[in-house]
């Protein structure tokens, strides 16, 4: 056993020190088809056939928009670099790919039969779309063999939601033709682009929407708008004078500059209007004084009148697509009264999409006397929650289209700069909530993400196995076995998912509460600790406004100025995150023994692995050491200098060992819209602020 200790921990003090540049994943995100031949696999079955360099590919029939064309040349990039099979043209063995309208509505089929001498995979879909999704499937079926072969006979896949709808995880607002081949590949089927100034001005300045309609169009992606223009949306109450003029061109606008969308995302926050009704006030971005206490404020309140915006939006837009889809989210009255947010629902027009986020609203969990509620999107809960039980209920009797938010892509706000969350068994949970929500009240279409966007996981891989109906609960275990060889080796990978099996136990302790989604867990380590009342200093290359261009000092995004967990509460909150961190450091401590029996070709892979559960139990220590900072401080004059300076070095022998991992997996403290929030240079900075956090404390002995 010490042997083997020994052995680990050279494995990974090597390993770590190999550095990566910023940015550098992308190149891995690019890497649609990796090698994916197992040596030790199988050999061929009598039942199976296997494609070499006698086959070709064969597109039938009418191709709209170019998506099979461009199926055809994914699957032969496919073969070369992922199977070393170079195909040919024009021979006898043949992979056929084609539009079969008699199959169901999001369904595709691979079939493979040998007939006179002749072998043939035919790949169908009900469209064009679902032959590429069908194309992904064959590829899944010859990665999980190892080998470029398939049984005989036919393979029915039927994907379960649609839209299937993403941000993105390269760059905000930005898709590159590789990352759209992967969301592809990942089951989904739409894109989302931010509008901040209409009709073309996204978060990353303006955008040539119409090219990437196009471009996403060719891979079978729609792509939809998400209307997030809050100040200038707020100019007119629906029935005011000059209303329709106004939101024809702002909502209009969009579709008339870009008549391809496939519809508008709209959430109370980013598209508030002059309400008449007499239940809220002001605007959330307003000056404070025009707010009323106790008042909800615009935007945060589902008041009657959204009925004649919805009727509205609807009109100024249908102008211009008569298809166009309008998705009304009520994220931001999950916390209003059911009988008015029901009421509403009620009363809007049956030709929207109704969105609702699956997790928000449901009842506090306690841990020990703790409060543990998930205010913002989470893991935490598995869902659905009471808010959408009850919504949901009204959309299915009257017949509304239904989405959620379900953040299946791998990534909520429990971690602001990780690239997604391997906490499997937690993440099972709420696939098969969501795909039992379909079954019972209809839900049709999922957003996958928001804000964070999607980076290709394995957590989405197993999104993808349970959102397929004649996925089996057998199945998702294999698939969950299939990854953890794939990542470490088929060895260990029963110790790698009792491993994973921890990471998910600790987050039955994890806090997600607003203010630390908004405070240590949205940066991580690199999150700055003062004594209470003391505003944070600003980072040390400040590049982002503090929601809709009010700065915040000179930097932080999505920050509060302040830590400020209830001060009633700390205690507690430092004992559950004392649980979680124990749990996370059992599952590191399974996946760093699991290291020694991974081969050197897969060794990067499964370091990378052990690196978000580094990066996880880091940035909980964090949380836990600015409670416990704030806690001491709250004291005043006689609060322990010892105490203080102590958590301040415990804070910062947490950051120099996590450093190590950054520096070596660009992914890690990335995030798409504030970029890099705890690379090396941050956690540098982290160490600084610390030592003057010292100093600070030293001259107050001093006085």
């Amino acid at each position: 056993m010490k042997r083997c200790l020994i052995i680990v921990n050279f494995l990974l003090l090597s390993a770590v020190a190999a550095g990566e540049t910023n940015y550098a994943f992308r190149a891995r995100m690019a890497e649609l088809h990796p090698r994916r031949l197992i040596e030790n696999a199988k050999p061929l079955a009598s039942d199976e056939m296997s494609v070499d360099k006698t086959w070709s590919i064969v597109v039938e029939g009418a191709d709209e928009n170019g998506v099979m064309n461009h199926a055809a040349d994914d699957l032969r990039d496919y073969f070369h670099k992922s199977m070393n099979v170079r195909l040919g043209k024009g021979t006898r063995n043949s992979i056929v790919l084609a539009v079969d309208p008699a199959l169901e509505p999001l369904q595709s089929k691979v079939s493979a039969e040998e007939r006179d001498g002749a072998k043939t995979i035919r790949i169908t879909g009900v469209d064009a779309r679902e032959v590429y999704q069908g194309c992904c499937r064959l590829e899944d079926l010859m990665n999980r063999r190892g080998m470029p072969a398939v049984k005989k006979g036919e393979k029915t896949f039927t994907r379960m939601f649609s839209p299937r709808m993403t941000h993105s995880g390269w760059e905000i607002e930005k898709y590159p033709d590789e990352y759209m081949d992967q969301i592809v590949h990942a089951g989904m089927d739409s894109i989302i682009v931010y509008i901040e100034k209409s009709p073309d001005i996204t978060r990353n300045g303006r955008s040539d929407i119409n090219e990437l309609i196009k471009r996403a169009k060719k891979r079978g992606l729609d792509v939809y708008a998400y209307a997030n223009f809050p100040v200038e949306a707020a100019k007119f109450h629906p029935l005011d004078a000059g209303a329709r003029e106004y939101y024809d061109k702002i909502y209009g606008g969009i579709v008339k500059n870009a008549p391809g969308l496939k519809g508008l995302i709209c959430v109370g926050e980013s598209v508030a209007f002059k309400s008449r009704h007499p239940g809220t006030v002001s605007f959330w971005w307003a000056d404070a004084k025009t707010r009323k206490e106790g008042m909800p404020v615009n935007g945060f309140y589902p008041s009657p009148d959204w009925k004649e915006w919805l009727e509205l939006v609807s009109d100024v837009t249908r102008a211009y697509n008569k298809d166009f889809e309008i998705i009304f989210w009520t994220y931001n009255w999950s916390r209003s009264p059911v009988e008015k947010r029901l009421a509403l629902l009620e009363s809007i027009p049956t030709n929207v999409i109704v969105n609702v986020t699956f997790e928000l609203g449901s009842p506090v969990r306690y841990h020990d006397g703790v409060e543990m509620q998930a205010q913002d999107y989470s893991i935490t809960e598995s869902g659905p929650s009471e808010v959408f039980v009850s919504e949901v209920e009204v959309c299915r009797r009257r017949g509304i289209k239904l989405c959620s938010m379900v953040n299946s892509g791998g990534r909520t706000w429990d971690f602001g700069a990780l690239p997604f969350e391997p906490l499997p068994h937690a993440w099972l949970k709420r696939f098969r909530n969501v795909r039992s929500a379909r079954e019972k009240c209809g839900l049709a279409g999922l957003m996958e993400s928001h804000h964070y966007g999607f980076i290709p996981n394995f957590i989405a891989e197993i999104a993808k196995c349970v959102y397929t109906r004649e996925t089996d609960e057998n199945a998702v275990y294999d698939k969950l076995e299939e990854i953890a060889s794939r990542e470490f080796s088929k060895e260990c990978a029963k110790t790698v998912i009792s491993g994973w099996s921890d990471w998910s136990e600790a987050f039955r302790w994890h806090s997600a509460l607003w203010f630390d989604q908004y405070g240590p867990l949205r940066t991580g380590p690199s999150y700055p600790f003062t004594l209470p009342g003391v505003v944070m200093p600003d980072p040390p290359d400040p590049q982002y406004e503090y929601y809709g261009g009010v700065k915040h000092g000179t930097g932080w995004k999505y920050l509060s100025k302040f830590y400020q967990c209830n001060t009633d509460q700390l205690v507690g909150r430092i004992l559950t995150d004392e649980t979680e961190i124990a749990l996370l450091e059992s599952g590191n401590r399974k996946l760093e023994a699991a290291l020694a029996s991974v081969p050197e070709p897969k060794r990067e892979r499964a370091l990378r692995v052990i690196g978000y559960g580094k990066y996880m139990l880091a940035t909980v220590r964090t949380l836990r050491n600015a409670r416990r900072y704030r806690l001491e401080g709250l004291k005043g004059e006689n609060a322990s200098r010892a105490t203080l300076a102590g958590i301040l070095q415990e804070e910062a022998d947490n950051v120099r060992e996590l450093m190590p991992w950054v520096e070596r997996d660009s992914s890690l403290g990335f995030e798409p819209a504030m970029r890099y929030v705890t690379d090396v240079k941050m956690l540098k900075w982290k160490l600084k602020q610390l030592e003057n956090e010292k100093r600070n404390l030293e001259r107050k002995d001093s006085k």
